[in-house]
């Protein structure tokens, strides 16, 4: 019927782990709060992780959701108004503790979107405002939803040394993958360590090399997490090399300390992305988004999430929830 706004509607992770799409009653908007419309909601692998566990979770029942990406849709600020294109800054950081005063990402208390507060999963989303970062013109909205992982990957390339010229990429998900482009875009050689044939396939395809050309490389980007594979990133660096741990890897790492000394190799980690890190990752998609928008293997409407994360979720690349179709949020 004509002049009647639908009820908003949201991916619910229930106490008892039941996945549902459920009718939601509009959430609240308080000062300094915006309105969003998600066009686009990228699937992590901590979003398939909470939905199996109820870990990190805060409230019940859970809509989570934190790659989120839409359409502004009312706005208690001045400097957002309503058909703004946005990108939503996930973290929520409590910016008052001395953890914060080095790096919000570091703070003791950091939570994030949709783990404390309702995600990106939904037809209706309420952030702060000063969350949001605009989406570059021409950058299409399910390109633009690669930004916060983009951001992560962009913050962790930061810790290799000026000078790498050959690096291993351990795993071949999205962030492996992500990683491989903007190295090969920085024209970095780049070799792929991966256990699924279809994925070292398309890393082949994507231009990177056998490790017979490379030998010992500069640097290893770990973003497997294996148990083991920190020991393995180690053997495969040269002397003097750098080990960068991206994945969060629930294993010990078995690595004799001897071995580290004598070859000189460091161990870096990195953990999420600083507050300009979102701008930076939306004007490197910009940039190129035919490229990047290749990373999204597989997009699916809401309405299939809950049968998607009933099982793990195991596709070739990235996978994106459509929340609504662009034109549907505008």
């Amino acid at each position: 019927m004509r002049g009647v706004t639908p009820m908003p509607t949201a991916f619910r992770v229930n106490r008892d782990l039941s996945l549902e799409i459920a009718e939601v009653p509009p959430a609240p908007m308080g000062p300094g709060e915006v309105r969003v419309r998600p066009a686009h909601a990228g699937v992590c692998g901590s979003d398939q992780h909470a939905a199996h566990t109820g870990a990190w979770i805060e409230y019940w029942p859970a809509t989570l959701g934190h790659e989120v990406v839409g359409v502004v849709a009312e706005s208690s600020v001045d400097a957002s108004v309503p058909g703004d294109r946005v990108v939503v800054d996930s973290r929520i950081p409590c910016r008052d503790c001395a953890d914060c005063a080095v790096s919000p990402r570091l703070c003791a208390n950091l939570t994030w979107l949709g783990e404390s507060r309702p995600g990106g999963f939904a037809t209706d989303l309420v952030v702060p405002a000063s969350s949001l970062f605009a989406v570059p013109d021409g950058l299409p909205l399910d390109v633009a939803v690669l930004a916060e992982p983009l951001a992560v990957v962009l913050r962790a390339l930061d810790a290799l040394p000026t000078g790498t010229e050959r690096v291993l990429v351990q795993g071949y998900g999205p962030i492996g993958a992500l990683a491989h482009r903007v190295l090969a875009g920085r024209g970095v050689r780049v070799t792929v360590a991966e256990t699924r044939q279809d994925r070292l396939d398309l890393a082949a395809e994507r231009g990177a090399e056998s490790r017979e050309s490379l030998g010992r490389v500069d640097a290893v980007v770990d973003a497997a997490g294996f148990p083991g594979s920190v020991r393995v990133a180690v053997e495969a660096v040269r002397r003097g090399g750098t080990v960068l741990v991206v994945a969060l890897g629930a294993h010990p790492i078995d690595v004799v300390a001897q071995d580290l000394v004598e070859r000189g190799v460091q161990i870096a980690t990195s953990l999420g992305f600083e507050d300009g890190d979102i701008p930076r990752a939306l004007e490197t998609l910009a940039a190129d988004p035919e490229g990047y928008a290749a990373v999204v293997s597989t997009r699916i409407p809401l309405a299939e999430l809950p049968a998607t994360l009933t099982g793990r979720a195991d596709t070739l690349g990235k996978l994106v929830v459509a929340c609504a179709p662009e034109e549907a949020v505008a």
